[in-house]
This record gives C-alpha cells, structure tokens and sequence, in this order.
C-alpha cells in the first residue's frame, strides 16, 4: 500500500508542472482571442431579440412573444345559501388494514369508531344538491393517545376532503354527504 501510494504521489509530482501548464493555456487562450479579434468570439453588440420577423434564409424563427395580458377584475364567488340538516354520513378508512366504513351520526352527538371518538356539531348542505357545498363541524379525538385536546376540530368539505383534513397517522375521515334526519340522505347524495 506505501509503494502505490509513494508511487502515485511520485507520478504527481512528476507531471504537476505538466497540468499548471495546460491549464494556464486552456485560461490564456480565450483572453488572447478576445483582444486579438479572432478564435470565433463575437465582439459585436447583439440586438435585443423581438417580435420581428426573422432574416430572410435565415434558419432561426422569432421567439413567441405575446402582449403581457393584464386580469381584469376578479369575479367575487357566488354565495351558496345552505341548510342546517339533521345528521351526517361519514367513511373512515383504516390505513393499515385498508377497510373502510361507512356510518351515519346525528347532529349534537358522539360516536366511537375504532379509537377515534367523532362529534358532529352541526352538517350544512344546500338544498338543490346534497355533495356541492356540504359542510360538516367536526371534533374528532384519539382514545389511544393522553390529553383531552382533539385531534381535529373543523369544517369537512365533503367537495374537498383534503382542504380540511384529519392528519392521523392510522385513520382518514371524511364527510360524504348530510343527512336530513336520522338514516335519511338528501335526494342527490353519492
């Protein structure tokens, strides 16, 4: 091992005035050309590039450009009067077994599903179509963890799960759809 090491330090040593200078040439070239005006180096202004049209015979096409468009106004979002219904339809999915449930609970009350406790305060949809602004109030809480803190409580969009969503490391829960009352979904629900 000391013999190829002395031996490649050796070679090093060796040819290191080599490389000092190729690299002196490989820097001095460019800026000789420069001052001479040779070695293919545009010295010349270049025009700023623009929607013209191109030289004619030329091989190159004018770059795209297009008139920086301006938004007008933004349009203010209509608002989307709701009802308070009676319940809501909920799914739960277990992440590490990757089953699913599906159950109704009513407006004001708690419900054990899994180790999660869910409450639901309050379930808002509109009355034309059940899925498109459904909103449900929830407090949901993790029996398995310390503290009387939720893990969620908020607003779930049944149009956007993911806006406001349970951040739990074993189980999702969303909301699907209200319920008008006990057991009975609006007409346009899933």
């Amino acid at each position: 091992m000391g013999r190829a090491r002395s031996a490649l330090f050796g070679s090093w040593r060796r040819y290191c005035p080599v490389f000092v200078l190729l690299l002196a040439a490989a820097l001095a070239a460019p800026l000789a050309a420069q001052e001479s005006g040779d070695g293919g180096i545009v010295t010349e202004p270049l025009e700023p590039l623009g929607p013209a049209a191109a030289a004619p015979g030329s091989r190159f096409k004018p770059a795209p450009f297009r008139t920086l468009e301006i938004p007008g106004q933004a349009e203010p979002i209509e608002l989307v009067e709701t009802a308070l219904r009676g319940g809501a339809r909920m799914r739960q999915l277990d992440k590490m077994t990757g089953r699913t449930r599906t159950f109704e609970i009513v407006a004001g009350t708690e419900e054990m599903v899994d180790r999660l406790r869910v409450r639901l305060e309050a379930c808002r949809s509109p009355d034309d179509n059940a899925l498109h602004g459904t909103m449900a109030f929830v407090q949901i809480w993790d029996t398995g963890r310390a503290g009387d803190a939720p893990v969620f409580s908020g607003w779930m969009f049944a149009e956007s799960p993911a806006l406001s969503a349970l951040d739990h490391s074993r189980y999702d829960l969303w909301v699907i759809s209200c319920t008008t009352s006990a057991g009975e979904a609006p007409a346009a629900s899933e």
